[in-house]
């Protein structure tokens, strides 16, 4: 069965309990079909009233007339409800359960239609952040979590460079830290055939493949790791608590200068 029947299956269960034990559907499958909390709560006292008035519904659901009146507004607006005119009332009716499913394909179709619109766009979105090259951008990261979104900037952007190599300033003061972020980072590296030249600071080191390493210094250490790719360059340090944190700087010079500098000491040792 494909995921859009079983996700529409698990709201349909979903609501079935919500029904017969009278719980409430949880947030997330709410927000899903276009509904809030008190918009299944007004269904829910409508598919034991049968038919009711509005004012019928807020003593039953012990909400606000208003309250009532937004949600079956939205309600009626996703067909979940529908009314007939009486002599001094309109009357509401709750529709079957079943229109839930529809809703969750609906949105699920919906959903995918923006996630593949957006796909196409990313190109033209790249190419217009990268448009402003005289005037960089500076992003800052924090934990582990931010230094392995900037270890997939490395990747990302170093597959779609013309060599495929990025350079790095590897310290052994703070390896350990950048190794935890991620430490499926070189089998990734290498399954993206991204190749790497690293000048070590400190001891200790090693390569892993599609790598070549050589030392600055095996006795000095450095707090900070440098990474130069394609029209960046970012930094990663590490605090007194040895917390992590780095910045990204997306600049063509500034790489352009970085890698220049890298390469001719590169040479030298």
């Amino acid at each position: 069965m494909g995921d859009e029947y079983v996700f529409s299956t698990y709201v349909y269960i979903t609501f079935f309990f919500f029904m017969t034990n009278k719980f409430t559907l949880d947030r997330r499958t709410l927000e899903v079909i276009g509904l809030k909390d008190k918009d299944a709560h007004v269904y829910f006292c409508l598919c034991e009233l049968g038919s009711a008035p509005l004012r019928r519904i807020a003593e039953e659901s012990k909400m606000s007339r208003s309250t009532v009146h937004d949600g079956l507004r939205r309600l009626k607006q996703k067909g979940l409800v529908s009314f007939v005119e009486g002599r001094t009332h309109q009357y509401f009716t709750a529709e079957h359960p079943e229109k839930l499913r529809a809703l969750a394909t609906q949105s699920e179709v919906a959903a995918k239609e923006a996630q593949e619109k957006i796909q196409r766009l990313l190109p033209e979105i790249e190419d217009a952040l990268g448009s402003s090259n005289y005037r960089p951008a500076v992003r800052y990261f924090e934990g582990e979590v931010g230094i392995k979104d900037i270890l997939r900037d490395v990747l990302h952007y170093t597959k779609r460079s013309s060599d495929g190599v990025y350079r790095v300033y590897s310290s052994a003061a703070i390896r350990d830290l950048i190794a935890s972020a991620w430490p499926a980072w070189n089998t990734e590296r290498k399954r993206a055939k991204v190749k790497v030249r690293a000048i070590s600071i400190g001891e200790g080191g090693q390569t892993y493949g599609l790598d070549e390493r050589k030392w600055l210094s095996k006795k000095d250490a450095s707090p900070v790791y440098i990474f130069i790719y394609e029209g960046r360059v970012a930094y990663v340090a590490a605090s007194k608590d040895r917390k992590l944190f780095g910045v990204i700087i997306e600049d063509i010079s500034i790489s352009s200068t970085q890698k220049m500098i890298f390469e001719s000491l590169w040479k030298c040792l």
